[in-house]
């Protein structure tokens, strides 16, 4: 048995399609757009346009997944971006032309399924349609992209309580702005499924809470291409400010507020925060702040990697992630790492070694782990070596083999002896 597999734009680099493909259990991958830059002609076009447009055409596709494994429907998928990513329509008009989006692409995934009698593997979002139009026959197996949306819904809604001010950026994401039928849709999805996968054991604690039975679920954490991250060579000097970086969307469902107030609780001089990420607040927390902060909203893919090597301590102090891959790409460019319980932190480092793991809405705990580094600069080299390492371990090899274990026991659990079934295997696997 095979399975299709369900998302929209290059979710995670299309790693879980091309993982099912390289083990030979991928029916086909629905998306918006992938190009098929496998093809001549997609190649000759390449050849004929300027570096950014070849560029960006790559991004939508993988070396690794042929695309001949791949339906493209790009009418919905050019909807999709003109509206969200181009901002024609305003936030409730893009919002409505991606969830039409996600529905239709749902939709022709659980037909093909159905017609087929292939299994689905739909990412958050396009679960409902797709689960509701498979026929029911076959495994149905959910990517569990964030945390259960009620789960993110109450931090969200106790946040906006706390914090009137951060209502702006608050109200825009997606578990607090989607009409109460949509969301109602997205809470069914884990419990239409029969087997859920997620990034982090944050994500499968939330999911427990809401009702999942435990053993559905398997915690596969994302992996990274460390080469492409240089260790940073910076030797932060005596009487030199720590540099911090923040990476992410510009917004209180990261923390960005109770960042700025544990800077207040340090000395002004002796820190230097570095901002990168895309602004849906008007960055006025920003400028009301005394700190030494550089903002950088609109940031290059080469500019981010410059942000990373020059960087002393990556602070990430999020509200409700299902992974946040900005702590990979941290720890492989040899940073240590202050990120909360709600975020893949656990997973990923050891306390006071690769960095330390704090509780979410605490600018206090923010301040005192900096403040460790301001006390004692010499556990900087050591704790950016052991970052790196941490890294190095998290593969997207490891990463795909992982999911083509637990994928191929759920299709064919007569061949999969001795293979991860179940969550605690998946993960002991996969941790060192």
């Amino acid at each position: 048995m095979k399975a299709v597999t369900v998302h929209r734009g290059s979710r995670d680099g299309y790693q879980v399609a091309r993982a099912l493909s390289e083990a030979g259990l991928l029916e086909t991958l629905v998306t918006d757009l992938y190009w098929p830059g496998d093809r001549p002609w997609a190649r000759k076009i390449e050849q004929r346009v300027p570096g950014p447009v070849r560029a960006a055409l790559n991004c939508r596709r993988s070396d690794g997944l042929p695309s001949r494994a791949v339906e493209s429907c790009w009418f919905t998928g050019m909807a999709a971006y003109l509206a969200y990513e181009r901002h024609w329509l305003g936030f409730d008009g893009a919002r409505e032309a991606v969830r039409r989006c996600d529905g239709a692409l749902g939709r022709r995934a659980g037909k093909i399924a159905r017609d087929r009698n292939a299994a689905i593997l739909a990412y958050s979002y396009y679960g409902h349609t797709a689960f509701s139009c498979d026929g029911g026959g076959q495994p149905r197996i959910l990517f569990q992209l964030h945390p259960h949306p009620a789960a993110v819904r109450s931090i969200l809604q106790r946040e906006r309580r706390l914090h009137p001010d951060c209502a702006v950026s608050l109200d825009k994401e997606w578990e607090l702005a989607l009409p109460e039928a949509d969301y109602l849709q997205l809470v069914s999805e884990a419990a239409m499924a029969d087997h859920v996968i997620a990034a982090s054991d944050f994500t499968r604690s939330t999911l427990i809470d809401a009702g999942i039975a435990a053993e559905r679920i398997a915690v596969v954490p994302y992996g990274i291409d460390a080469d492409r991250y240089s260790r940073g060579t910076r030797t932060k000097g005596p009487h030199e400010p720590l540099r911090l970086l923040f990476v992410g969307t510009l917004g209180q469902r990261k923390g960005i507020k109770y960042l700025i107030e544990a800077l207040g609780l340090l000395p002004r001089d002796a820190v230097e925060l570095t901002v990168c990420g895309r602004a849906v607040d008007d960055l006025e927390i920003f400028r009301r702040s005394p700190a030494r902060i550089r903002l950088l909203p609109s940031v290059s893919a080469e500019g981010l990697l410059e942000a990373y090597r020059n960087a002393d301590v990556f602070v990430f102090p999020s509200l409700a992630e299902g992974f946040a891959q900005v702590i990979l790409e941290a720890l492989a460019s040899g940073l240590p790492v202050i990120a909360t319980t709600r975020t893949a932190a656990p997973d990923l480092i050891r306390h006071g070694r690769e960095g330390f793991i704090i509780d979410p809405g605490s600018a206090a705990q923010l301040a005192a782990h900096i403040e460790e580094f301001l006390r004692a600069p010499e556990i900087l080299a050591p704790m950016r070596a052991a970052a790196r390492r941490r890294a190095e371990h998290f593969s997207w090899g490891l990463f795909r083999r992982e999911i083509a274990k637990f994928v191929g026991g759920v299709l064919n659990p007569a061949a999969s002896a001795g293979l991860p079934a179940t969550d605690r295997d998946v993960r002991t696997a996969v941790r060192v």
